[in-house]
This record gives C-alpha cells, sequence and structure tokens, in this order.
C-alpha cells in the first residue's frame, strides 16, 4: 500500500488551507476584540469625565444649589428650562436580578434608597412593606428599569453617580 505523490499533495494542500482559515480567524477575532475594548474604554473615559449617556436613568434639578450659572460640561443644546439639567438619577425604580446569599438566583423590583460606591452596595426597598434589601453590586447579573424595561448598566451608572457626587 504505497501512496501516490499526488495524495500527499492534496493532503498538504488541504492542510495549508486549514491553518490559513484558522489564522485568518483568530486576526479577525482579535480585531474585532479590541475594537469592542477601545470602545467600551472610550465610554468609560467618557462618563468619568461627566458624559451622561442615555442609558442611565436622569433626572432634572440643579447641579448644586449655590450654583446658578449652567455648568461647562453640558453642551447648550442639552440644556432646557430654567436653570435645570439633566443629573444622574441616585434612586431609580430598577428590577434587578441577582445571586441571594444562599446562591440561588432571585429577582425583585426595588426602589433604590442609597448607593454606597465605597463598600459597593445598593440598598432599597421592594414592593411589600417592610421589604428591604441590601444587594451587592458584584452579586448583581442584570438590571432593567422598571417602567420602560431598558437595560441598564450597573456599573456606569454607579460610576456616573461617583462623578456627580464628586462634582457637587
Amino acid at each position: 500500500m504505497t501512496v501516490a505523490p499526488g495524495q500527499w499533495q492534496l493532503v498538504l494542500a488541504l492542510l495549508t488551507g486549514a491553518l490559513l482559515l484558522v489564522g485568518l480567524t483568530w486576526f479577525t477575532w482579535s480585531r474585532i476584540a479590541s475594537r469592542r475594548e477601545t470602545e467600551r474604554r472610550i465610554e468609560a473615559a467618557r462618563v468619568r469625565s461627566g458624559h451622561i449617556p442615555l442609558e442611565i436613568p436622569t433626572v432634572r434639578g440643579r447641579v448644586s444649589e449655590a450654583a446658578d450659572s449652567v455648568p461647562d460640561t453640558l453642551p447648550e443644546w442639552f440644556i432646557q428650562g430654567k436653570g435645570e439639567h439633566a443629573i444622574v438619577d441616585e434612586q431609580p425604580r430598577i428590577r434587578v436580578r441577582y445571586v441571594d446569599a444562599q446562591g440561588k438566583k432571585a429577582e425583585c423590583t426595588m426602589q433604590v434608597d442609597y448607593l454606597d460606591v465605597q463598600k459597593k452596595f445598593i440598598r432599597g426597598h421592594c414592593e411589600l412593606p417592610g421589604d428591604f434589601r441590601r444587594i451587592p453590586l458584584h452579586l448583581i447579573s442584570s438590571a432593567r428599569l422598571a417602567e420602560s424595561g431598558q437595560r441598564f448598566n450597573v456599573d456606569t451608572w454607579v460610576e456616573a453617580v461617583r462623578v456627580a457626587r464628586r462634582r457637587r
């Protein structure tokens, strides 16, 4: 049983083609991953500089009690009303999916009462009277705004709250 030289060339060509395909796939995948990472880092830098993304819940109000001037971080088209600006809502009503203390998945709709950015937890009350919960941020798997059902990025919200508190 001998192998003809033409068959070796066919096997070698197939292996070369498969190796090129794997290399091209890896190159494309790494380019896409690096582009996504760059976009994520740019968005995080914007939030740290005071930009409020659209997925962050906002309320209308004064930036500070004593300030009557327009803050320099907001564009003119964004400013509406009489000295009121869009500021980060520190107490939104959200639907949270998280892992509880027993390691089970849980879900609740809560009105956030307090966000501790140092200890990294949120505290709030749910629909039932007396149902208060304290949820560490690292245990939250997903969150949505209760009114609209829009996805809610907790990490971006925490960073925006941190920036807003620092500016006050």
